[in-house]
């Protein structure tokens, strides 16, 4: 799949990541060193958008030979402007990578290979099954269910969200086999905790008191990035957990976007080093 490996063209192919907020984003960063160590024509670039403006902004830059991928709080919304889908996006209903293929506008969600992949690694020390508890229903929770459910390792998946009813839309979106709804977070032990909400992007605000959980986690992997330990990852150092932010899966997620839009990834490394 490619989006703009052609020959050289008189101006860059514009890729962007597109959400609200994005100032935050390393994106552009990281996105960027790629196409300067493949001599790659094209530049990325962070675009604010309403959900109204994402989707005729997202076919105008596949369209257009670019591509880009799809952050908070869109991920879902722009479903109905792709003209294909892969299987991450039909199962997940999310998707946070586009691109054209011959005229086709492509949506993929590159989010669960990413989250996939940190998974693995972050957990690679825990034997056996492991309870893990996902924060948040929206578009990162619905990648990380996915995965979660394609690997052996959990021996239980529970999900918590603020607003339950969207919760239990999320578990019965995965026709409910194999994740537990819970209705209060407070008193339960899971090894493992997941945030995929955007709480903490104001480097604030946490998603849950993991004081309030019977036993402090093992491990925490937030989504959630900054330039500072997020405010869920200082909590759970505090507490004696192992603890992970969203860099290595948002690296991740990256070089599979790449993949999709030039059939091949960047020479490794390339851009864990661009913001390491």
């Amino acid at each position: 799949m490619t989006g703009g490996s052609g020959g050289v063209p008189c101006e860059p192919l514009v890729y962007a990541v597109l959400g609200d907020p994005v100032s935050h984003s390393l994106s552009p960063t990281i996105h960027n060193a790629a196409f300067r160590a493949m001599g790659r024509s094209a530049v990325y670039l962070a675009r604010r958008v309403t959900a109204e403006e994402c989707g005729p902004v997202l076919r105008s830059l596949a369209l257009a030979g670019g591509g880009g991928n799809v952050t908070v709080p869109h991920k879902e919304e722009v479903l109905p402007f792709l003209d294909r889908r892969t299987e991450a996006v039909e199962v997940t209903g999310a998707c946070n990578t586009f691109w054209a293929e011959e005229g086709a506008v492509w949506g993929d969600n590159t989010d669960v290979e990413g989250f996939r992949g940190t998974w693995e690694r972050a957990t690679a020390g825990l034997r056996g099954g492991v309870e893990v508890l996902v924060l948040g229903a929206g578009g990162a929770a619905r990648a990380v269910l996915f995965a979660l459910l394609e690997t052996p390792a959990p021996r239980r998946i529970t999900l918590w969200n603020r607003t339950e009813a969207r919760a239990r839309a999320l578990v019965d979106h995965f026709g409910g086999g194999g994740i537990e709804l819970l209705h209060h977070y407070a008193g339960t032990a899971p090894e493992v905790v997941v945030n995929a909400t955007s709480a903490g992007l104001d480097g604030r605000t946490v998603p849950i008191d993991l004081s309030r959980l019977g036993a402090p986690p093992r491990q925490v992997i937030d989504l959630v990035y900054g330039s500072e330990p997020t405010p869920l990852c200082g909590h759970a150092l505090a507490l004696g957990a192992v603890a992970v932010d969203g860099l290595e899966m948002l690296v991740r997620q990256a070089e599979a976007s790449q993949v999709r839009w030039f059939g091949e990834p960047p020479p490794r490394g390339v851009m864990a080093r661009a913001i390491g």
